[in-house]
């Protein structure tokens, strides 16, 4: 601005100059018109931002995308009035997940009188999750940019400049025989030592206790039915006929806190995308528990287009912050239905607070199995995975 200012003033110092040295009537003139100048930019720009004589809209082809997909954000201004426009600077939204294809943090239009000017910006999205583009701030300058006037931008979804965006999440291929769903298989088989010693076709046993009732697997039966240990010893699939299937589901929880490293954060999702879909293919069925809106909700996933939802719904997905005081796994809820078997806790921020929660939940009888993105957890726990970049998990520590 100050260099503006200079500028103008030495332009004004050189038409004096000029008119007191060369010609007079010539240079007298431009002085007139460089001190008017001003005056006049001044009043037609205020009486553009008093008559609202111009209109800012934007939209986005598209609101749902993949990642390295592209949306492209289309600003338009229109201009209602006899006068040009000189200048709107349109300020626009930084992204997380998407950057812009041509790195543009603002850009300048001008308009035509009664007319419009469109600006289009193509972005490509990088990481998961939801984020907002479009105009965050505009200001309307005059001709000579000294003077500038805020205008108005409605951030409404309905009316607004700023539209939101998901990405959705990968969903990571994890071989069949991946340590870690070695492991989860192995505890959900275990769950159905009990059920081999009560093959009885009666509906109760002695004590009140439920007896179960087998028959032969057929195509279409529920995989959770299957009593794995009898199978074994029959040769043959066979499924249970009882309701009591919770022993053999495994529970993947999302912590509900984040770090702030956005490609660990992005990891820690996509793996319990990845531990749902292969814990399918090993033949389990498992439910996913995720924090939305301050509440734990459970996800069945019991055939692959589960998992495809699931996807669809971890694409508008967000960590809590700091000053959101809640509880990083669903101890309470688990415990609710009697899910005490054991977790696979996805985590990016494995840090003492965790391993408080995690401790509290063993107490209740949930043993948590901590695979963690995180590159400086210092967290502690019953077993602690490394979630590798390539979605490998590895057992570091075991108690």
């Amino acid at each position: 601005m100050i260099s503006k200012i200079f500028m103008y003033l030495l332009a004004v110092w050189l038409c004096v100059m000029f008119a007191l040295y060369l010609s007079a009537p010539i240079g007298w003139t431009f002085v007139y018109i460089f001190v008017c100048a001003p005056v006049f930019s001044f009043l037609v720009t205020l009486w553009l931002h008093k008559r609202k004589s111009v209109v800012l809209t934007s939209d986005v082809n598209r609101t749902m995308l993949y990642k390295k997909e592209t949306v492209t954000l289309k600003i338009t201004a229109a201009n209602s009035s006899l006068l040009p426009v000189p200048a709107i600077k349109l300020f626009l939204a930084v992204p997380d997940g998407l950057e812009s294809e041509s790195s543009c943090k603002s850009c300048v239009v001008s308009i035509p009188p009664r007319s419009e000017t469109t600006v289009e910006i193509v972005y490509r999205a990088k990481v998961w999750g939801g984020s907002r583009i479009g105009v965050k701030s505009a200001e309307l300058h005059d001709f000579m940019k000294f003077f500038k006037f805020r205008m108005s931008c409605p951030q409404t979804e309905e009316c607004g400049l700023l539209h939101t965006v998901k990405v959705f999440p990968d969903i990571p291929e994890m071989a069949g025989d991946a340590p870690i769903l070695r492991a989860a298989a192995e505890n959900a088989r275990l769950a159905d030592d009990s059920e081999e010693t009560r093959e009885t076709d009666n509906v109760n046993c002695f004590a009140g206790m439920p007896g179960y009732t087998h028959r032969e697997y057929t195509e279409g039966d529920p995989i959770k039915r299957i009593n794995w240990k009898l199978s074994s010893k029959r040769g043959k699939y066979m499924v249970r006929l009882d309701d009591e299937i919770e022993s053999v589901q495994q529970n993947i929880v999302l912590d509900s806190r984040g770090g702030s490293d956005v490609y660990e954060n992005e990891r820690a999702v996509e793996g319990v995308l990845a531990a749902a879909l292969g814990l399918l293919k090993c033949g389990f069925e498992s439910t996913v528990w995720c924090r939305f809106k301050g509440a734990w909700e459970s996800f069945y996933v019991s055939e692959p287009a589960d998992v495809s939802a699931l996807q669809l719904k971890l694409a508008d997905y967000s960590f809590a912050d700091e000053s959101e005081r809640c509880g990083r796994l669903p101890a309470a809820e688990l415990s609710e239905k009697g899910s005490s078997a054991g977790i696979l806790l996805f985590t990016s921020l494995f840090d003492k607070s965790l391993s408080a929660e995690t401790a509290s939940a063993e107490d209740m009888g949930i043993m948590s199995a901590v695979i963690s993105s995180d590159s400086v957890s210092v967290g502690s726990a019953y077993q602690i995975w490394k979630l590798n970049e390539d979605y490998s998990a590895e057992l570091i520590s075991k108690s």
